[in-house]
């Protein structure tokens, strides 16, 4: 079965004293492919630490995390390489993964040129695309990295991941300090996106209405612990919401 495994993991780090602290505490959850989950939780319950360590920047101390199987604490850099297009990561600071100096176009095609096989045309053809599918005006391809406003750089941010067709996106407080319009736009991208790829998302958010508005199942952290489980009952693959 095509899914992300979260068994039993926990993580220490060292504090200021190099003592281990425990950020995490013995989480467990399974995130199955065409399905949307959401962790919840004050600023230090552990859940950004989470999608470092499922997309490999962070290895758990105890427990495991298996991608369709296989045991990601063993995998090598190469090895997570290879899998660049089944995961990927949008974190709030949409800068870091963004080309200042890059027309928005030349930073997804660079995307497409890194973790694909694709050639020119074909990537130049992917990129159109997806413009059209998620209702982005190509205007927005000729305009420069560092010209774009906060919501317009975590939006290209959220294209460049989406570009190479991932199996799991992570997002992690995509919509954070930005204007409602903003926030309704990202929103829409990810349906979009969502219908016709069947992208799974985890979103990291303190926005419940948000979390609800995507996600069928809520994980709330306290504490590097989760302590409570939310369903909700929305269908994201319906065109009816507003």
């Amino acid at each position: 079965m095509e899914q992300i495994a979260v068994t039993h993991v926990s993580k220490d780090f060292p504090d200021a004293s190099g003592k281990p602290f425990r950020a995490l505490r013995d989480i467990s959850f399974v995130w199955t492919k065409g399905e949307n989950i959401s962790l919840m939780g004050e600023s230090g319950s552990g859940k950004s630490t989470i999608a470092r360590l499922l997309i490999g920047l962070e290895r758990p101390t105890q427990g495991k995390i298996l991608i369709d199987g296989e045991d990601t604490g063993k995998w090598t850099y190469n090895q997570w390489r290879r899998h660049r297009t089944k995961i990927q990561a949008v974190f709030q600071d949409a800068t870091g993964s963004l080309n200042r100096q890059f027309s928005v176009a030349r930073n997804l095609e660079e995307a497409l040129r890194n973790l694909t096989k694709l050639a020119s045309q074909e990537r130049k053809a992917r990129i159109l695309e997806l413009m059209d599918l998620t209702a982005t005006s190509r205007k927005l391809l000729d305009t420069p990295a560092r010209n774009l406003s906060g919501g317009e750089q975590r939006r290209v941010a959220l294209l460049r991941a989406l570009a190479v067709r991932p199996d799991y996106l992570i997002l992690d407080e995509l919509t954070s300090g930005l204007d409602l319009i903003s926030q309704k736009a990202i929103r829409e991208v990810l349906e979009a996106y969502h219908r016709e790829y069947r992208c799974s998302y985890l979103l990291i958010t303190h926005d419940m209405k948000f979390a609800y508005s995507l996600s069928q199942r809520i994980y709330e952290l306290e504490h590097g612990q989760i302590i409570r489980i939310g369903q909700s009952n929305i269908d994201i693959n319906s065109k009816e919401r507003t």
